[in-house]
């Protein structure tokens, strides 16, 4: 197929990808709401979400499992979630010795809980082990809902909660699954940061302060190599490099036990550390990556008190970054023309 070929088809597919979006915000905003609140709500009793699929449909589950347990787009606690398609030891034994119709609701009957939710993926909505996996959940007393296209299958009727995707479309079916998934991620983060503000706050200042921890070790291993080397200009340079990732450090510190917090101890590993006389090429690499970071964290912090911190430690991050050399940090709070 030809260039021009290939771009007529994926404008096609764009089309056919955004009609298709617009049909789901019309046809199915309130199935989301629904589907949003039944997480909430069993994530608000201290339940978990258990999630399946196949191909395709199993990737998705895994994605939106590890969105839950690791983050989304929010700096919050890990949140329980597991994807049955994942432990090759479970699925293997269960389809060798039970038949693969099985393999999804031998797991639910061991991890289910009444008060969990199982969400199956499936876009015909006719995979026999999930249609299994939501009796079988169904029996422990928990939750269950569907995100299905092609109709929904028989999989509709065998679940609390079904989102059909109006598409006969396999790709496009689970293109929306995703964004789905994504909206009621979305949704939970919001929920977190309305009901845990100051936990999410504690989380940020231990990330903030663990990066911090880990950029003094890097430095410091640094300037001994070039103690070591007899290389006293970059010696010189590197120990104020580290000098002000120290305070950092204090400053998080500091704002940690204002709030009650006990310190996480023990050593930070500094990540990747290059020879000598290739060091700051890396080490501006590393600025870049934490200045992107303190300026998300600066977009979502209200506490004033952390604010004034994230905002010292920005103005010399972007020193380093630009100049990489000497102790710099602001002696007063910087104001927001500082930050421009």
């Amino acid at each position: 197929m030809s260039a021009q070929g290939r771009r007529e088809r994926f404008a096609a597919t764009f089309s056919v990808a955004t009609e298709l979006v617009e049909r789901c915000r019309v046809e199915l905003m309130d199935d989301i709401i629904t589907l949003s609140d039944l997480v909430l709500e069993t994530l608000r009793a201290g339940g978990k979400i258990l999630l399946c699929g196949n191909g395709g449909s199993a990737a998705d589950a895994q994605h939106l499992a590890a969105e839950y347990v690791v983050r989304f787009e929010s700096e919050r606690a890990s949140l329980p979630a597991i994807a049955l398609t994942t432990d090759t030891s479970i699925l293997t034994a269960g389809a060798n010795d039970l038949g693969f119709d099985e393999i999804f609701a031998r797991q639910v009957r061991g991890l289910a809980r009444a008060g969990d939710l199982l969400i199956g993926l499936s876009t015909s909505g006719e995979s026999e082990n999930v249609i299994r996996a939501a009796r079988a959940a169904r029996d422990m007393g928990a939750h269950t809902a569907a995100l299905t296209a092609r109709g929904g299958g028989r999989l509709r009727d065998e679940v609390d909660h079904v989102i059909v995707v109006p598409t006969s479309s396999t790709a496009r079916g689970q293109e929306m699954h995703i964004l789905i998934g994504h909206m009621v991620c979305d949704a939970v983060d919001h929920w977190w940061r309305e009901e845990n503000g100051m936990s999410e706050l504690v989380q940020l200042l231990r990330e903030g302060r663990r990066r911090e921890r880990a950029q003094a070790a890097f430095y410091r291993t640094l300037a001994g190599m070039a103690d070591e080397a007899d290389d006293v200009a970059a010696a010189e340079r590197l120990n104020g490099l580290l000098a002000d990732e120290q305070h950092h450090v204090s400053r998080l510190s500091a704002r940690l036990l204002e709030l009650g917090e006990a310190l996480e101890s023990g050593r930070v590993a500094p990540g990747s550390v290059p020879p000598l006389d290739d060091w700051e090429d890396t080490a501006r690499t590393r600025e870049a990556d934490e200045i992107a970071w303190y300026e998300a964290a600066a977009r979502i912090v209200r506490d004033e008190a952390t604010v004034t911190i994230i905002e010292e430690i920005l103005l010399s991050e972007r020193h380093h970054h630009e100049e990489l050399g000497g102790k710099w940090m602001p002696a007063e709070p910087p104001g927001e023309s500082d930050l421009s």
